[in-house]
């Protein structure tokens, strides 16, 4: 049996994680969001229109797990789908006016969970934690899957 104190570096990763999305999940709902769509607007937001598989790799899901979420975006009014000019095969999405708004909500959901994250952690143990955190991410990039 798996026991995670066994693991106490990726226990302690999957705990910060886990903590941070149940937030954020709660607060999307709200909004009609689905995990996974807050992502998509907020890239959208900040970089424009991409390409579906450009969307996937960022996230680190499969390709039709995003297919899925623009889908619901697309249904809701949210987000808009075209072919790529160079590349019929390639699905472009871009964020509609509506939203670029609910792209702002969302990222001001992520900032306050972002804040109460930090709120006890002195700018040098932020710092600390995102380089060890970053050398760990850099160890598991160079397993071969």
């Amino acid at each position: 049996m798996l026991v995670f104190n066994d693991y106490p570096v990726g226990a302690s990763a999957l705990r910060i994680v886990n903590a941070h999305e149940s937030l954020i999940a709660k607060d999307i709902r709200v909004l009609g969001l689905y995990p996974g769509q807050d992502t998509i607007l907020i890239t959208l937001a900040r970089s424009g229109q991409q390409a579906q598989n450009t969307l996937a790799k960022a996230m680190q899901v499969d390709h039709s797990t995003v297919a899925k979420s623009v889908r619901r975006l697309v249904n809701n009014g949210l987000a808009e789908t075209g072919k790529s000019s160079q590349d019929g095969r390639v699905t472009l999405v871009q964020l509609t006016p509506a939203g670029l708004k609910l792209a702002k909500q969302v990222e001001q959901i992520c900032q306050t969970v972002e804040e109460q994250s930090i709120q006890n952690l002195s700018p040098d143990e932020q710092a600390v934690f995102i380089k060890i955190a970053n050398k760990i991410c850099g160890n598991l990039e160079k397993i071969e899957v």
